[in-house]
């Protein structure tokens, strides 16, 4: 979980994803609950999360 920047307070979702080819990248899990687990394959896509510094992907 990450704290968006001011003038908002949440506690936003994100996961650590290690990518194909070799980088590792902080995506954004959007929506109201999740089922991801550590070891869990993802399908990442590119836009950022306005409020969140550093998270590029959804």
């Amino acid at each position: 979980t990450i704290t968006p920047k001011k003038p908002n307070s949440a506690l936003r979702k994100v996961a650590r994803v290690r990518l194909t080819s070799g980088f590792e990248i902080t995506a954004y899990i959007p929506g109201i609950g999740h089922n991801l687990q550590e070891h869990s394959v993802v399908l990442v896509r590119g836009g950022r999360v306005k409020d969140l510094p550093g998270v590029r992907y959804h």
